[in-house]
């Protein structure tokens, strides 16, 4: 596990670098990331070609499904790296370790690299470092890595002072240098399939690692545990085999919505759906025969324009919902399928229209974190009254005054619109929560039969 002092301190840098220095040397890479996030692992798609990055996240995945994800995805990998989630310590809140990277190293025994930020520091860098090695003598602290050094004579100073106050192995280090930091805008990092000048950027990152790090060393150390791997081996994998297509989903994906999981993919696959992707932003219509219509998040307010301006694809949208199909949209799908939105500047762009109301973008973080929510309605993904765990992220808000029936209650707060085929929401939800979320669906779907040709794109 890459895992950093705190968020912002370079550890994404470290462990993208790393990644592609292994495929380099001709290693077969399975990325995973701590936690929620979509957009670290759209790096690690494209630099672990053709290996998915599949997130790790024990708040809304139980133990056994985090040990199966991981068993199954790395079992004939050479090397797995997981990228840790903010500071080493955070989790969901300040009294546990619940979400946090070091709960899920310990889970799964990983050895853990911490990336501190050397710039300003000298011997204060290993005060750090024996900080977090005396916090959880369960964590197995390897080794360390550093960002922001001035100079190799800077580096052999924090070298000596973290390795002989600790004894935890300092690797390498990182120059001070933005040549090679990714673009962020208000959500995090711009995605990978959006740019190409930040795979660039990982590549000259891992150029500078060739000669700023001990590689051999750094395997070395990331086999220390290695019995722990056999223990995991041992977990069966309960997950049921691909069968033949029962339901078509059409998948939107493109620069305005790539943030799906990729497990829910596998999970919609294994129960037997055909995954047809498609793009809002190029495509004039949308592929034929398909059962159900899934937008995950991204960034449509970044080609809000572009969205509206396509009216042929946002026609055979509502055409596909009014001839009887079917709409599962999470909160960039939910922006796209309001009638308006709003940029920060007051222009306004009409959209789908399916759910009422606009959609106004803001300056600040409207919600952001895990939730614990109940379901309100029965629809084809769940019944009412079902109690699901989810993770929200967004700068924006749903003006709409309205009667409407919402999908979630969080707290006392009613989220989400449900009408009659459409399930909408800010709510991510990873489908291995509950496993009776695909089962529902398929069931759902499985009742319509025979459909065939019903819906046509």
């Amino acid at each position: 596990m890459i895992a950093g002092t705190h968020s912002g301190v370079g550890k994404t840098t470290w462990a993208l670098a790393l990644m592609a220095l292994a495929k380099r040397k001709g290693l077969g890479v399975q990325p995973f990331k701590a936690g929620p996030d979509y957009i670290d692992p759209s790096f690690h798609h494209q630099i672990c070609h053709p290996r998915k990055s599949r997130n790790l996240d024990l708040f809304l995945l139980s133990e056994e499904e985090v040990k199966k994800s991981f068993k199954r995805n790395s079992a004939d990998a050479d090397i797995a790296i997981t990228e840790g989630v903010m500071g080493l310590f955070d989790g969901k809140d300040p009294n546990t370790e619940q979400g946090s990277s070091a709960q899920l190293a310990k889970l799964l025994k990983l050895p853990v690299f911490l990336v501190v930020d050397g710039s300003g520091l000298a011997t204060s860098a290993a005060a750090i470092v024996l900080g977090f090695q005396k916090f959880d003598p369960a964590l197995a602290l390897a080794g360390v890595f550093v960002n922001g050094v001035n100079s190799e004579g800077h580096f052999a100073w924090l070298k000596k002072s973290i390795e002989e106050r600790t004894k935890i192995p300092c690797l390498g280090y990182l120059p001070r240098d933005s040549s090679f930091e990714i673009p962020e805008r208000h959500l995090g990092l711009v995605t990978a399939i959006e740019t190409r000048e930040g795979l660039e950027k990982i590549q000259k990152a891992a150029d500078l690692l060739e000669t700023r790090f001990d590689w051999n060393r750094f395997l070395v150390l990331s086999k220390r545990e290695h019995d722990s791997m056999y223990e995991l081996n041992k977990v069966q994998s309960q997950e049921m085999p691909q069968t033949h297509a029962r339901f078509r989903i059409g998948v939107a994906y493109d620069k305005a919505f790539s943030f799906y999981y990729e497990d829910n993919f596998d999970l919609l696959k294994n129960a037997g759906a055909e995954l047809i992707f498609f793009s809002p932003l190029e495509d004039d219509r949308l592929p034929k025969g398909i059962d159900l219509l899934y937008f995950g998040g991204g960034f449509p307010e970044i080609y809000a324009a572009k969205l509206s301006e396509n009216q042929r694809m946002i026609e055979a949208v509502r055409a596909f919902y009014h001839s009887g199909g079917f709409i599962y949209a999470e909160c960039g799908g939910f922006i796209y399928l309001t009638e308006t939105f709003i940029d920060p500047a007051g222009k306004s762009y009409p959209l789908v229209g399916l759910i009422p109301g606009m959609i106004r973008m803001t300056n600040q973080l409207q919600h952001f974190g895990y939730h614990e929510l109940e379901t309100l309605a029965d629809t084809f993904l769940f019944p009412r009254g079902k109690l699901l765990r989810s993770h929200e992220f967004h700068y924006s808000t749903w003006d709409y005054s309205g009667t409407f029936q919402a999908a979630y209650r969080i707290g006392d707060r009613p989220e989400g619109f449900v009408a009659d085929r459409l399930l909408a929401s800010y709510q991510h939800l990873h489908f291995g929560t509950d496993p009776e979320l695909v089962k529902t669906l398929t069931a759902h779907f499985e009742k319509l039969k025979p459909r065939e040709g019903m819906i046509h794109g």
